[in-house]
């Protein structure tokens, strides 16, 4: 009797743990492990002030993983361009040139990186969008001038002017532009002055450029 008895309130309180188990938990069926009801869970969380906290939390880290996605993204991009080659030229003309209306053809290459100087066709292409600097000097006889036209393409966007009563004179000039990539760039002399002067010892009439920066 007293073994029927404690079998029926053995299985008097599993019944009860049982239904205990249904209202408040859910048996994961893959792992076996009995976890909070998903109702249960929701409605205590929406109770708790951590909760808000933690959603809170999550917004800002999704903001900061896009912010720092742009920044990875621009970093790319930048070291892309920090990567191009270095691009530099000088060139000399060792010839005196006499005359109006010539485009100027520099025939000796002292230094020619990223070969987009062509002593050919005495012209500069640009091969990147970007920054760049030149220089051009330009010298003189006595009693003569001679100005020398910076262009690119077709468009004459500065100018170095050299010449004396009664000496022999050189003038130097810096010029900064920005380029679009196969920008054609050359020096001219159209109508002011008749006589370039040229002395290959110190190496003028010269044209130099280079790529500051690429955009």
């Amino acid at each position: 009797m007293g073994v029927f008895c404690n079998m029926a309130i053995i299985a008097e309180l599993i019944c009860l743990f049982t239904v205990s188990v249904t209202v408040v938990c859910a048996v994961n069926t893959v792992s076996g492990h009995y976890q909070e009801n998903d109702r249960t869970f929701s409605k205590r969380l929406l109770l708790d002030d951590d909760y808000r906290t933690i959603i809170n939390r999550l917004n800002n880290l999704t903001n900061d993983v896009g912010a720092l996605k742009n920044e990875v993204e621009a970093l790319k991009k930048e070291n892309s361009l920090l990567r191009h080659p270095a691009v530099a030229f000088l060139v000399e003309k060792t010839k005196t040139l006499t005359g109006q209306n010539h485009h100027i053809y520099y025939d000796s290459i002292k230094l020619n990186i990223g070969n987009a100087y062509y002593l050919a066709h005495g012209n500069f292409i640009a091969p990147v969008k970007g920054i760049y600097l030149f220089f051009i000097t330009a010298c003189s006889h006595s009693s003569h001038t001679i100005v020398l036209e910076l262009t690119v393409n077709v468009a004459v966007v500065g100018k170095v002017l050299a010449g004396d009563e009664h000496y022999t004179e050189c003038t130097s000039k810096s010029f900064l532009f920005q380029l679009s990539a196969g920008d054609d760039v050359y020096v001219q002399h159209e109508a002011v002055g008749d006589y370039l002067y040229s002395n290959p010892i110190y190496g003028y009439p010269s044209f130099s450029g280079a790529l500051l920066k690429v955009l």
